[in-house]
């Protein structure tokens, strides 16, 4: 008889586990801001172990099956946000019943940057801006060194990702027959709450939604993408002469450092610097002055980016292009004369073969940035410090194969110019 009753006790409990119950619950963000996909959620039961895994759905809603007779904690986790943990109990419920539960999860400290791509001309002041499709969108976090978005002929004109606190991140956006357009976003890091670089041109088009504290927040951005145009000028601002000089004043060189950046980030392209004088002086004098201050100009940016002569050229316009009513003869202010000594640039032809670098990766881009700051010394203390021996092999070879071509760039250079020994 005892062993009758603990068999017929077996195939109850049996009976009891094999009964299931149906889970079903949503995900959603802390004061209804929507609901999450492919938010992870795990099932433990009453003694912590696993008894299920699944992932939210784009309505942020998922379903499991549980054993009756339980308690269970549901948890739930996402990038980005604090997990979070809810009880469900299947006791008492009869197979193919269904719980529910309700997951409010908060995000971390943080900016959501949510990106529009749109197009705009050269000259074309009223917009004219059209969505952008296509692009190649990358982006790099410098502070843990890997490659966190890439987005290849993106076919949308948006895209959004989550800047955590603590980080320093760069963006580079491309399409072919476009300027390349390159940001540098510092989340809490040197003083930064929040700083972009890369953005004054649409700041005025950046809103942000921000919680008490600046811990975190949205930012909706219009990035606009310039369409590569030969031979339309475009004015660099601030860069100003004083009266009679062509030396590079310090604001100039903030803007030159600009170019610089433009063609390293777009190096198929070749531009020409114009220099433009008031009308004061002789018309001769005036020549030769644009001229000097255009070679300045290139001489400064050859200089201090490590630019190939062959895709900058410089050229002096005199007072042949004024932007003014201040012609020979007119009464005019400074300031309106200071608008006519100006630099502008445009793209005047293409380096054949370029297309590859143009298009190379990111990562690869920023990689080659670090060891040229090491050949230059443009690199902190601590880093300089470290001996040619504890550098990483491939590091080597490359400072090697960059110190060659510069020796080899050099010789070109002093054969062409004939002053070689």
């Amino acid at each position: 008889m005892r062993g009758l009753f603990l068999f017929a006790m077996i195939l109850f409990s049996t009976s009891l586990m094999a009964q299931k119950v149906v889970l079903e619950g949503y995900v959603f963000e802390e004061n209804n801001r929507g609901y999450l996909n492919e938010a992870r959620i795990t099932i433990l039961n009453s003694s912590k172990a696993i008894k299920g895994e699944t992932v939210t759905n784009m309505e942020g809603f998922f379903t499991i099956e549980l054993d009756a007779g339980d308690d269970y904690i549901v948890r739930a986790q996402k990038n980005l946000f604090f997990k979070k943990e809810a009880t469900v109990s299947t006791k008492g419920k009869a197979a193919g019943a269904k719980v529910y539960t309700k997951l409010e999860l908060k995000r971390q400290p943080g900016y959501l940057f949510d990106v529009t791509l749109a197009e705009t001309k050269w000259g074309d002041e009223l917009g004219g801006k059209e969505a952008l499709t296509g692009a190649l969108i990358e982006i790099y976090n410098n502070t843990t060194n890997e490659e966190v978005m890439v987005l290849d002929e993106h076919p949308k004109p948006g895209f959004s990702y989550t800047f955590e606190q603590g980080n320093h991140y760069t963006v580079m956006i491309r399409k072919k027959g476009y300027l390349t357009k390159r940001l540098e976003a510092k989340v809490n890091v040197e003083g930064c709450i929040l700083c972009f670089e890369g953005l004054s041109n649409v700041q005025r088009e950046i809103s942000d939604v921000m919680t008490e504290g600046l811990q975190m927040g949205t930012l909706v951005a219009n990035i606009e993408l310039e369409k590569v145009q030969l031979n339309k000028s475009v004015r660099i601002e601030n860069i100003y002469y004083d009266y009679n000089k062509w030396d590079i004043r310090p604001e100039a060189a903030v803007e030159l450092d600009k170019v610089v950046a433009l063609l390293k980030d777009n190096p198929d392209i070749i531009l020409e610097l114009g220099s433009h004088t008031d009308s004061r002086g002789r018309d001769s004098y005036n020549q030769e002055l644009s001229e000097k201050r255009a070679k300045a100009a290139v001489d400064y940016i050859l200089a201090e980016g490590n630019i190939s002569s062959e895709r900058l050229s410089a050229k002096g316009y005199g007072e042949s292009n004024l932007v003014n009513r201040c012609a020979n003869g007119v009464e005019c202010s400074e300031k309106q004369h200071q608008l006519n000594r100006r630099t502008e640039l445009k793209i005047v032809g293409y380096v054949e073969g370029k297309e590859d670098e143009a298009f190379k990766s990111l990562r690869n881009i920023i990689y080659d940035e670090n060891v040229e700051k090491i050949i230059s010394g443009q690199v902190e203390t601590e880093v300089v410090q470290v001996t040619g021996d504890q550098l990483p092999p491939e590091i080597l070879a490359d400072i090697k194969r960059q110190e060659e071509r510069r020796r080899k760039e050099w010789e070109a250079e002093q054969k062409a110019n004939g002053t070689t020994t």
